[in-house]
């Protein structure tokens, strides 16, 4: 029997806030109006609406302000979710799937000491996210510290271990996976495969690179599951720094954009735990709130 398990324990001192999500993608909206309601000017919600991910864009206390914005927003022809804190923090933590297997009716995981089967005709929400090769100062420390060329066979597996055992941090977060929200009871259940934590045996036919056999286990379940909201928009986003200075000019992350002063002030507010998730990690739970409107 599975059982749900919320992210976050300690929620002591939660503010409660409801949210406006952006739901991209977003076609034929009056930026300049938009921008207002949002406090930006039309240069700098540019960069908003042309943004693939989910983002928060409004946030407030007052629950009935929330939701006047969210009606004005889709008014003006904006794709947008709202939300309540609360819903932020009762995505369910992963369980990994350490390999698979498909059959005639159905997906089964095979996690630590148990295995969840997924028949084909129920409706799923999967989140593929395969974020975009990561420059040197997205690399944990232990890579920022080689200068050489050479990585040892050791490094590479710690430099593996980094990203893939972490849901959380600077640089971590970064490796490919695959989430899959199934109903159980009133609850979702989450399992999530790490592209370089699983057993690819399932597929049948193996690729030398890890990255191929993730493409040919999304496009897999992507043909088998016929009730799934496939959600691909985090496939190729950029991930960015979660502790950096402050970039000068139009390049300052306006609004409650990853890593922005405004979003930091805002999760912290909402449990101390927030602010320490990853980049990927965030972004997925907001597209997993916003994909879950559709059933």
């Amino acid at each position: 029997m599975w059982t749900y398990e919320p992210f976050f324990h300690n929620l002591t001192n939660m503010v409660n806030h409801t949210l406006v999500v952006s739901n991209p993608p977003q076609n034929g909206v009056n930026a300049a109006e938009v921008a207002r309601h949002l406090g930006l000017t039309p240069q700098e919600f540019h960069g908003k609406v042309g943004y693939g991910v989910p983002e928060i864009w409004f946030a407030d206390t007052d629950a009935g302000r929330v939701r006047q914005t969210g009606e004005v927003l889709q008014a003006l022809g904006c794709k947008v979710t709202v939300m309540t804190s609360g819903d932020l923090l009762s995505v369910p933590r992963r369980v990994r799937v350490r390999s698979f297997s498909f059959t005639e009716t159905g997906f089964v995981a095979h996690l630590d000491g148990s295995s969840l089967t997924i028949a084909y005709d129920l409706p799923i929400v999967a989140i593929y996210c395969k974020p975009r090769e990561t420059g040197p100062d997205l690399r944990t420390a232990g890579a920022r510290r080689r200068t050489s060329g050479f990585m040892s066979l050791r490094d590479r597996i710690m430099e593996v271990g980094a990203g893939v055992e972490s849901e959380a941090g600077d640089g971590e977060g970064a490796v490919p996976f695959l989430d899959i929200y199934v109903s159980s009871g009133t609850r979702p259940t989450r399992i999530t495969v790490l592209q370089n934590a699983v057993d690819f045996s399932g597929l049948g036919h193996m690729e030398p690179r890890a990255a191929s056999n993730m493409a040919a286990l999304v496009e897999n379940c992507e043909d088998r599951f016929n009730e799934a909201t496939f959600d691909r928009r985090l496939e190729g986003m950029r991930l960015r720094l979660q502790r950096s200075r402050r970039a000068s000019g139009a390049e300052h992350r306006r609004g409650y954009s990853f890593a922005s002063p405004a979003l930091t002030e805002l999760l912290s507010s909402i449990s101390g735990d927030l602010p320490n998730l990853s980049q990927a990690e965030f972004s997925a739970r907001l597209a997993f709130l916003t994909d879950r409107t559709v059933h």
